[in-house]
C-alpha cells in the first residue's frame, strides 16, 4: 500500500520554451521528452525526481507567490557548489536568497532558497558526505546537480497533512522540527517572530523524489491553490494502486479521475505502478 519515491513533479507553465529555457541553465537538466503539450526534464542514472513541464497557453498572469503561501510550494535540487548554482539561477532569471549554514543533526547544512519560473520556490542543499541517495550526481561526479530531491507542500493543517501521507499513505517520517530566528529568517524571507515547522517523509529505500510538508506560524499567508500555473502534480510510485488511492480516499482525498486524486494543500496526486 505505501506511497514510493515521487516519480515526476509536473509544472505548468504557460512559457514552455522560456521555462525549458531556465530549467536547463539553472540547474542543467536535461531534456528527456518533449511535444506540443510539455516537455520532460531529467538528469542521469534514475527514473525517479523527473520535472514534467505542461503547457498552460493562454493562462492568466498571476503575481509570484510568497514561500508561505499556502499550496504546492517548493521543488528541491541538491548542488554540489550553491554559489555557481545562485549564479546560474539569478543569470536564467530567477532570484536566489542568501546562501545559509545551520546545524542540522551532528552535522551542519548549507543551503539557500530561489524563485524560479512559473511561480515555484526552489530549496538547494548542498551535496555533502552522507547525501540522501542521488543517482544523477553518483552516475557523474563532475555533475554540478542532481535529479529533483524534495517536492514540498505548504497546507493549512500540518498535522493533518502527514497523517494524511504518513499514515493513509505510508510514508515514513524521517525528520520532524521547527526552526525559528537567524538565519532562517534570512534564508526564507519570512519575520523575524515567525517560524517555521518542517517534516520529511521517505519511501523504502529513500530515492529521489521526496516529499517535505512545511507549515510557517506568525506569517500572513494567503491560500494559493487551485490555479493553473506552477507546482501542480506530484506523481508517486506505487506497487498497489489500488490499494493506496482507496486508502487516500478514506483519508480524505477528493477524487480527479481513474489514477489521480487531490489532497492537502490542493496537490493532485497520480499513482502510477
Amino acid at each position: 500500500m505505501p506511497l514510493g519515491a515521487v516519480v515526476e513533479a509536473v509544472v505548468g507553465t504557460r512559457d514552455l520554451d522560456a521555462s525549458i529555457a531556465f530549467h536547463t541553465r539553472a540547474f542543467d537538466l536535461d531534456v528527456l521528452a518533449r511535444d506540443a503539450g510539455g516537455a520532460l526534464l531529467g538528469g542521469p542514472g534514475g527514473d525517479t525526481g523527473l520535472l514534467r513541464l505542461a503547457a498552460v497557453p493562454g493562462a492568466p498572469e498571476t503575481p509570484s507567490p510568497r514561500l508561505w503561501d499556502v499550496g504546492p510550494r517548493l521543488l528541491g535540487i541538491y548542488s554540489r557548489d550553491l554559489e555557481r548554482t545562485a549564479t546560474a539561477i539569478d543569470a536564467a532569471g530567477g532570484r536566489s536568497r542568501p546562501r545559509v549554514t545551520y546545524p542540522y543533526g551532528a552535522a551542519t547544512l548549507s543551503e539557500f532558497v530561489a524563485l524560479g519560473a512559473d511561480g515555484v520556490w526552489w530549496t538547494i542543499p548542498r551535496a555533502a558526505t552522507g547525501h540522501r541517495p542521488s543517482p544523477a550526481l553518483e552516475a557523474d561526479p563532475g555533475r554540478l546537480h542532481g535529479e529533483l530531491h524534495t517536492a514540498v507542500i505548504v497546507p493549512d493543517d500540518h498535522d493533518a497533512a502527514v497523517a494524511f501521507f504518513a499514515g493513509a499513505g505510508g510514508l515514513e517520517i524521517l525528520f520532524e522540527g521547527e526552526m525559528s530566528g537567524e538565519p532562517f529568517d534570512r534564508m526564507t524571507g519570512m519575520p523575524a517572530d515567525a517560524s517555521l515547522r518542517l517534516t520529511f517523509l521517505v519511501s523504502s529505500g529513500h530515492p529521489p523524489a521526496r516529499l517535505e510538508i512545511m507549515s510557517f506560524a506568525g506569517v500572513d499567508a494567503a491560500d494559493r491553490t487551485g490555479g493553473p500555473l506552477g507546482l501542480r502534480r506530484l506523481v508517486f510510485a506505487s506497487d498497489t494502486p489500488d490499494e493506496t488511492r482507496n486508502a487516500l480516499l478514506k483519508a480524505g482525498a477528493v477524487p480527479l479521475g481513474a489514477n489521480a486524486l487531490r489532497g492537502p494543500a490542493g496537490i493532485e496526486i497520480e499513482l502510477r505502478g
